[in-house]
Formats: C-alpha cells, structure tokens, sequence
C-alpha cells in the first residue's frame, strides 16, 4: 500500500525546491567500502524506512555580534532576514531559519517528524548545530515546517549553502510514500 504526501515551498524561489530525497538510498550509494555488507543489515533499513532529507534552497549565513547584542547578516536585505530568521533566544542562540515547506496528506492521519538532525551529512548544520526535532500529523495539521536548532557553543554563526541537506523528515508509517508536489496559491494561504 502507498500513501501519497502532497508537498509544497512556499518561497518565492520555489522552483529551486527539490522533493525530498530517500535517506536510505543516498547511504547505500554513497558507502565506499562494499565488503562491509553493512546494505544487508535488516535493522539499519528499518530505521531508515520512509526517512528523506531536505536540501536548502538558498545559501545563507547569520551571526551573533561579539557583546551578544545583536544578529546580522551580510547577504540579502534586511527583509530577507525578518522573513526567514527567528531569533528564539539570543542568550542561548536559538533560532529557526524558515524555508517555508509544507506536507499534507489526504489520509485521516499520518504522523510525520521533522527537524531531525541529519546524523549521516558531514556539513555546516552537523558541524555546527544542535536541531530541534518534532512530530505532528499531517492529516490533521496544514501547517509549515519549522526548522530550529541551536548553534553550538562554541559556534557564533550559522552557515547554510543551496542543496544542503539540513534537516531529515520520517513519515512514521510502513506504507510507501509517494511524493507530489503543489504550489500554494492565495486561496491555500488565506
């Protein structure tokens, strides 16, 4: 049985969203050492089932001024910032950076999870972030996904760059997930 996941960017750069990629399949490609057989391991496929990464659609960064007092960016305007940046907690550098993706389905319900740290990139966010994860139904729930995370402590400045993967979402079903993608319009958005 499948279940088809309707998605959509709700950025004015939509076009350059991609749909979510099979985290499985992109760790079986990407293994170097074949003789491991690590592919055979029924438990790694299992935890893995219906788990897809999200890649950013822009290249952006942010920092923490020296005194704490305040967070800027170089790129973009300051509108760009206001839009995407949520500053949660200076003190304890908390924040979202907003990519405005959405997921529903038709089904009653379906639980997904998102925000789940990408344990299997080597990049800026497992470099320098701590994500905040969350489960939500989308059957129920025609809402954004939130993209929040600390920074490290030791870390004073977010970087992403387009196609980065920076989170994992898991669709908490056994049912194949089939993607299609929307666009928003004003009536969705009112």
């Amino acid at each position: 049985m499948s279940i088809i996941v309707y998605w959509a960017c709700n950025e004015n750069e939509w076009l350059r969203s991609k749909e979510p990629d099979p985290v499985y399949k992109n760790f079986l490609k990407n293994i170097k050492d074949k003789n491991t057989n690590i592919e055979l391991c029924p438990s790694i496929k299992d935890y893995m089932k219906n788990t897809f990464s999200i890649k950013s659609i822009y290249d952006y960064n942010f920092e923490i001024s020296e005194n704490n007092q305040n967070v800027f960016s170089s790129l973009y305007d300051q509108k760009f910032f206001d839009k995407h940046v949520i500053v949660r907690s200076r003190t304890d550098k908390l924040f979202s950076f907003s990519q405005d993706m959405i997921f529903f389905t038709e089904e009653k319900t379906l639980n997904m999870s998102a925000g789940i740290f990408p344990f299997l990139e080597n990049n800026n966010i497992t470099r320098n972030c701590i994500t905040v994860p969350g489960t939500f139904d989308i059957g129920k729930w025609f809402r954004l996904t939130d993209f929040a995370f600390y920074l490290k402590n030791n870390i004073n400045k977010f970087e992403i760059e387009e196609n980065e993967t920076y989170q994992y979402i898991k669709f908490n079903t056994n049912d194949k997930i089939i993607f299609k993608q929307f666009k928003i319009n004003e009536k969705l958005n009112k």
